[in-house]
């Protein structure tokens, strides 16, 4: 098994056991899941290298059914050059978005995140792209990526609590990303299709 499959079987079970202490009523059912993460906890020590507290983070139950979160992301174009921001504290850089958030709706999410990362209002086009993380960028969580053919309307960058800068790039000449938002694969993918040359990506 390749660490890639190893880290999936990982993640799955992570999620069984967060659907079972959700919805179990039988206390012995209760006490096999428990048992069950506590063995999680210790192969996560032992073949990873986080720190106890994202070992917590990682473990803590979800309190609910465990099904995939959506993130979303803005992919802005001026002058053939991709909008990217970098984050306080952060050296890497990623498109503008981030987590959606419950009562909004994906064009509503984009919306919100980009007025609140670059200062501007922005109206929402064409999906690009939607990206499994388990694919491209495997973590703790998996995550499916809408990406958003977005235009820049009213409005002035100002640094702010979440991003300390924002430029625009050529496609040749990124930036380091933070990969965990975004990789270079699936910049290359998107601007083939922005620019007509594959249709939507949907993985």
């Amino acid at each position: 098994m390749s660490t890639t499959d190893f880290a999936k079987a990982l993640q799955r079970m992570l999620a069984i056991t967060d659907t079972g202490l959700t919805y179990t009523r039988d206390p012995f059912d209760r006490e096999r899941y428990e048992d069950l993460r506590q063995i999680l906890w210790s192969v996560l020590q032992d073949q990873t290298e986080l720190d106890q507290e994202e070992l917590t983070a990682i473990l803590k139950p979800t309190g609910s059914y465990a099904t995939p979160l959506m993130d979303v992301r803005a992919w802005i174009v001026q002058d053939q050059k991709i909008c990217l921001v970098r984050g306080q504290g952060e050296d890497t850089w990623a498109l503008p978005g981030g987590f959606g958030e419950v009562g909004y709706s994906p064009k509503e999410n984009i919306r919100k995140e980009v007025q609140e990362e670059t200062g501007f209002s922005a109206e929402v086009g064409s999906l690009l792209a939607v990206f499994d993380t388990n694919r491209f960028q495997l973590q703790n969580k998996q995550y499916a990526k809408f990406v958003f053919d977005c235009q820049l309307l009213d409005g002035r960058f100002q640094e702010n609590q979440e991003v300390a800068e924002l430029g625009f790039f050529d496609i040749s000449a990124l930036p380091p990303l933070s990969e965990k938002r975004i990789t270079k694969e699936q910049m290359d993918i998107l601007w083939q299709v922005y620019k007509g040359e594959r249709e939507q990506y949907i993985d």
